[in-house]
């Protein structure tokens, strides 16, 4: 009963396997139920008929159990489980290895990236191009440098142009500039004797002055052909700049300090809230306009308006 009970619970296919693989060649083919060749081992056909009694189960198990009984079998089956988990345990711990392994190529190609990007940001942002002092250069200064200094002369700073009279329309036109024209009345297109005013202004729509023209021989000419006797400005600009510093919007302390230094001869007209400073002088050009009046027009102590104008002496 105990090797029948050892054949149902405790045979098992590796215990099977391993005893088979210890037998000799001859057995093995008998146990795995080959017929065995009958003139190659006659004595084995003749012992089976001999020993018919001898089943081949009860063989095998009293093999075994003398098999087991020697410790073979359960070696054997640690030694395979063991091995199973050794293999298992080694291929955890490749894996273990590789992730690892990757995981830190990942970090470390993270970390270059951050900073190769923050040395190039920082190398951007903390650059600063040399710097160069260069000679400032005023666009201005070779006409500011045309002037006389002299508030006797007919000449101004107009809106960055130098200006002297009288000058001819034509080029007293800078570029850019451009004839008012009124709703009412058409611009007149010729000029004779008698003064004709033009309404000056930029290329924006901005007023730079008011100017008197007339024909230089007293005969109708075209305007183009006409010159500027007189002009008069109201606006407050620092470009708009006469002889001494003085502009719209300068003090009368600033007029007089100026016409004293200069040591001509000027009058004035009326007090603080309304005064008229007037400079007269006589002038020479080829038109035969020789008579020169320069007005300082103040309100409240400051130059609202500046009025320059040229006449003939011989037709007065």
């Amino acid at each position: 009963m105990e090797e029948k009970k050892f054949e149902n619970q405790n045979l098992n296919s590796e215990l099977f396997q391993e005893y088979i693989d210890s037998l000799p060649e001859e057995k093995e083919t008998v146990i795995r139920g080959e017929v065995p060749d009958e003139e190659a081992n006659p004595s084995a056909s003749h012992q089976t008929e001999d020993n018919p009694s001898d089943g081949l189960s009860e063989q095998v198990e009293r093999d075994l159990l003398d098999y087991k009984r020697r410790g073979y079998g359960e070696h054997t089956v640690r030694r395979s489980t063991s091995s199973h988990r050794r293999t298992s345990r080694k291929r955890n711990t490749a894996a273990a290895v590789l992730i690892g392994a990757a995981a830190g190529v990942i970090a470390i190609a993270s970390v270059t990236t951050i900073l190769i990007a923050r040395n190039t940001y920082s190398d951007a942002e903390y650059y600063t191009e040399p710097y160069i002092e260069e000679e400032y250069v005023d666009p201005y200064e070779e006409e500011m440098a045309k002037m006389s200094g002299s508030l006797s002369q007919p000449e101004i700073f107009l809106n960055g142009k130098y200006v002297a009279l009288p000058v001819s329309f034509k080029d007293f036109m800078q570029e850019g500039w451009k004839v008012r024209t009124s709703a009412f009345s058409d611009a007149a297109e010729t000029v004779g004797s008698e003064p004709v005013s033009f309404h000056i202004e930029t290329e924006w729509g901005e007023e730079i002055c008011e100017v008197s023209v007339v024909s230089p021989t007293g005969e109708p000419v075209p305007v183009s052909d006409a010159i500027v006797t007189g002009l008069y400005t109201d606006s407050q600009s620092y470009w708009y700049e006469l002889n001494g510093g003085i502009y719209v919007g300068s003090s009368s302390w600033t007029v007089e300090n100026a016409l004293n230094e200069q040591g001509i001869e000027w009058t004035k007209h009326g007090n603080d809230a309304g005064a008229r400073y007037i400079v007269e002088s006589a002038v020479e050009n080829e038109y035969g306009y020789d008579d020169y009046v320069l007005r300082l027009e103040l309100e409240d102590d400051y130059v609202e308006r500046i009025t320059m104008q040229l006449s003939q002496s011989a037709q007065e």
